[in-house]
């Protein structure tokens, strides 16, 4: 939003001058300004306002309040000599709001003061579930004095999520707070969305091939549940970047439609039901395509901003949103394009260089790609030409071993909305880059060659998803019968048959009466996936012999599996047997007896 009094008049041997628009320093403007949200989201705005002269031989004649929106209706406003009739002007998705005072109040240090209230049909949205606010910041003006912002919010909005900032005194948001970004606030717990993705494979060989694509993936601010996927992929893995990769084989010169109808359920806050990360800090302060982590500019900056929030604000001031580009298919500019041309960025570019910095100062980054649901592609833009997707950073935080994403691009579109803090219920991982700068592809990515089409769907979920407690299935594949003082290698398949994930809190192998014992904590399993544990038994006692078990409890899933254990004289046995065979064969053949035939 943007407010200014554009025009002062000049009294001179009783005769008025107008002071040409734009002239500043004549008055300082105070302001009382009150959001107050009815129960179906229409945002009454009151702002109550009063000039005061600087000058002996002014009065105010006109003011003009800029909001970059045109869902306005019943503008009303009024000063000590009654109503004033509004001038109002709508074009490029903004509304201007004009006001001529009737009266002429002049001298130093007289005040003027008016009332502007208007409704705004977009300060509050539901998107879902959820109930989102967003009051927009204020230009930095030396001629406002004091600024002063109370918001009212109607009971059936529910829990508060996030309200920031919060208001300085407990009940009202001061000028500073407004200038550094507007108020953004969200209500409810959780915001589920259904998606439909689709994905165009081809084997261009005259083999077989296997192509895995990239399905979104839980993260610890979003879980997936698959509510169909066909075909059925051979498996689906996960990688170490927590990507789902779902593998197809296709025969030479097959070509394969891929459809999956997801339901994608996101949280403000971190899952406690999602195993922490360990992350290989080498592999994420490397240097990649786009991430010029070695280059001295980069390295400079590096070390002038040596913390995530340090980046991230200086990323978000540095570069300007270029609107244009998103118009075309953007070509991907990395951290340096964005350096040498500041002024035409999308969001690839912010992620790109808040990456950059984040490695070169030793903070493990990575980029997130996927959908983030918008109303307002002016504040908050996608620029990602395939289905309109967009990307965003992570940041590795190690004391909370936690993946934290960020948002600079809409920092900026949205003039300073804390996108640090938190992020918000409407971004969406469809794949993370942080191995590799450019793969996996997103979904929106596996297009068919020979024709557009739309690829990417999502709509809200009427209600949330509720996830059942996924189970899986347990199987043994290890030798019947093991000899001592011998190794024996098997394994144990752990597989999820189900469409969701399943948090693997404990896996535990135990096998008796030889020693073994093997357990892995804390994992994600892909819904549809497979993994192998492996067994390798050594029994040491020569002469062991009997019944042994093997148990696996995973996750308070039991199965056992039993085994022969032959003693090491057992082995001597069958050789001496098969000697025996063996020569006795060999005496037949050199010394056979004759046989004679009698009649």
């Amino acid at each position: 939003m943007h407010q200014k009094i554009i025009q002062g008049i000049l009294i001179i041997l009783a005769l008025s001058f107008a002071v040409p628009a734009g002239a500043a320093g004549e008055f300082t403007a105070d302001y009382d300004v009150d959001y107050a949200i009815s129960p179906n989201g229409k945002t009454i705005v009151t702002q109550n306002v009063t000039l005061t002269n600087k000058l002996t031989n002014l009065y105010p004649k006109q003011y003009t309040i800029s909001l970059d929106t045109t869902e306005i209706d019943n503008v009303i406003a009024y000063d000590d000599g009654g109503v004033i009739k509004p001038e109002i002007k709508q074009n490029d998705s903004k509304t201007e709001i004009v006001l001529d005072f009737s009266q002429k109040i002049v001298g130093l240090g007289k005040k003027s003061k008016f009332s502007l209230r208007f409704e705004n049909n977009t300060i509050a949205q539901k998107n879902g579930t959820i109930w989102e606010v967003n009051i927009p910041g204020i230009t930095p003006d030396p001629d406002i004095g004091e600024y002063s912002v109370s918001l009212q919010i109607p009971p059936n909005f529910g829990t508060n999520a996030y309200l920031v900032p919060l208001p300085s005194n407990g009940r009202r948001w001061t000028k500073d707070q407004m200038t550094s970004g507007g108020i953004s606030a969200s209500y409810g717990t959780e915001q589920t969305f259904e998606v439909i993705l689709t994905y165009y494979l081809e084997n261009l060989l005259v083999n077989n091939r296997q192509i895995q694509i990239a399905l979104p993936p839980d993260t610890s601010y979003q879980r997936v549940l698959i509510n169909s996927l066909e075909p059925k992929p051979v498996n689906i893995n996960k990688d170490e970047d927590g990507n789902w990769l779902a593998l197809y084989e296709l025969t030479p010169r097959q070509k394969l439609e891929v459809t999956a109808h997801l339901s994608i359920s996101i949280y403000l806050k971190s899952r406690d039901d999602y195993p922490l990360s360990n992350v290989s800090t080498d592999v994420y302060v490397a240097k990649q395509r786009y991430w010029e982590v070695d280059n001295p500019l980069i390295i400079n900056l590096a070390r002038l901003y040596p913390t995530p929030r340090s980046i991230y604000t200086f990323v978000k001031d540095k570069l300007k949103y270029d609107y244009a580009r998103i118009k075309q298919v953007p070509l991907r500019k990395g951290a340096l394009g964005a350096l040498n041309n500041p002024d035409s960025a999308v969001c690839m570019e912010f992620t790109d260089l808040f990456i950059a910095i984040a490695r070169a100062a030793g903070i493990p980054a990575r980029e997130a790609i996927g959908f983030a649901y918008t109303t307002n592609s002016k504040l908050r833009p996608l620029s990602l030409a395939s289905d309109v997707l967009h990307s965003w950073p992570e940041y590795y935080d190690r004391e909370k071993n936690l993946w934290i994403p960020v948002d600079p691009t809409w920092a900026n579109t949205t003039g300073g909305v804390n996108y640090f803090d938190k992020l918000d219920f409407n971004h969406i991982v469809f794949a993370y880059h942080g191995i590799s700068s450019e793969y996996p592809y997103p979904a929106g990515f596996y297009k068919r060659k020979d024709q557009q089409s739309k690829d990417v769907t999502v709509n809200f979920a009427q209600t949330t998803t509720r996830f059942a407690q996924g189970k899986v299935n347990l199987k043994f594949d290890f030798p019947k019968s093991v000899l001592s003082g011998t190794t024996a290698k098997g394994q144990l398949l752990i597989e999820n048959q189900t469409n969701q994930s399943v948090t693997i809190l404990q896996a535990e192998i135990l096998a008796s009466p030889v020693n073994f014992y093997l357990e892995k904590k804390g994992f994600n399993l892909p819904p549809y996936a497979k993994i192998f544990l492996p067994i390798e038994i050594k029994v040491e006692n020569l002469f062991l012999s009997g019944r042994a078990k093997l148990v696996a409890n995973v996750n308070g899933e039991t199965v056992q599996y039993f085994f022969e254990v032959r003693p090491i004289y057992y082995l001597g046995l069958i050789i001496c047997f098969f000697v025996l065979v063996l020569l006795l064969g060999i005496y037949l053949l050199i010394f056979r007896p004759k046989i004679r035939l009698w009649r």
